[in-house]
């Protein structure tokens, strides 16, 4: 594990490239990949690449965008050389996630941090993507808080891509330099979620939501076509407020109109709770230290 002392010195002393960095993972490890949005893809490639010289390795994330397609591999070594155990379905066509389904392991995103604390499922490495350190040695998860902490502060071996265009996102986000075994700095443009499509059925089932939501409703929101179709049409609401797993770009446009306050939440006042996001970069650049936001890990959300 890291060792404890003068941070500054630690950071410089761990900065290495991530090819020397995904050559400290050894066959028969269990690898821990940031999620969705904030998937270390500097990182993810490097391993891809090196992919070749280990056996039984097996991945562990809740959701994946496949920038670089580990899957591809699994299948293509029969899972010999690397496995991938997903938590989390995500939002898509039924069709397009059937392919990968035997990759899915059901589970509660709650229950997943206890099972990565307790050892049940031990994680030997993680490989995480955060903002750079500020001036006491504290790096944030960004938008991809979730069960990135859990994994990160139970892995054998914690290798953290700085990327300085990841938010600094506020709460119980944070991890410190000395909690980290190796710095690799790449900058590099995170992952984005475009215009989602407006489709008739989805406009339909958001009319019919919007007459249960009253004032001063506070509202959890999952990803994907719907979710964006509920959110556009609550824009005449009032005192709205956000626990959610999950934010994307229509919140930030909610806040903006006055619609979202969190002021009558009754826990977590004023606040917008959540613990990944998806979205586009003017989202994440509204993110970044906004201190009416703060994530948390999936088992508090």
């Amino acid at each position: 594990m890291a060792t404890t002392s003068y941070w500054a010195d630690n950071y410089v002393e761990k900065k290495t490239t991530g090819k020397a960095a995904i050559r400290r993972i050894r066959p028969g490890q269990r690898i821990f990949i940031g999620s969705s949005c904030g998937e270390p893809q500097h990182l993810v490639s490097e391993l891809y690449l090196a992919s070749g010289q280990y056996t039984d390795i097996e991945i562990v994330r809740i959701m994946a965008l496949e920038s670089t397609p580990l899957s591809l591999i699994a299948e293509k070594t029969h899972d010999q050389g690397l496995n991938i155990r997903s938590f989390y379905l995500g939002s898509g066509k039924p069709s397009a996630l059937a392919k990968y389904k035997r990759f899915i392991t059901p589970i509660n995103l709650s229950a997943i941090p206890r099972l990565f604390k307790s050892r049940k499922l031990p994680i030997h490495v993680a490989l995480i993507q955060v903002s750079p350190p500020d001036d006491f040695g504290w790096m944030s998860l960004g938008i991809s808080v979730d069960v990135t902490l859990s994994a990160a502060l139970s892995a054998d071996l914690v290798i953290a891509q700085v990327n300085p265009q990841m938010p600094r996102v506020l709460g119980r986000s944070f991890i410190h330099v000395n909690d980290v075994d190796v710095i690799v700095e790449f900058n590099e443009p995170l992952l984005t979620v475009g215009e989602m499509p407006e489709l008739e059925a989805t406009n339909m089932i958001a009319s019919h939501i919007k007459r249960l939501v009253d004032d001063g409703s506070t509202i959890q929101i999952g990803l994907g076509a719907t979710a964006k179709a509920i959110l556009s049409v609550l824009s005449d609401k009032n005192d709205l407020g956000i626990h959610s797993q999950f934010l994307m770009d229509p919140i930030m446009h909610l806040v903006s109109k006055g619609v979202i306050t969190n002021r009558k939440k009754g826990y977590n006042e004023g606040k917008i709770v959540a613990s990944n996001a998806m979205g586009t970069r003017d989202f994440y650049e509204y993110l970044h230290d906004n201190p009416s936001i703060e994530f948390f890990p999936s088992d508090y959300v």
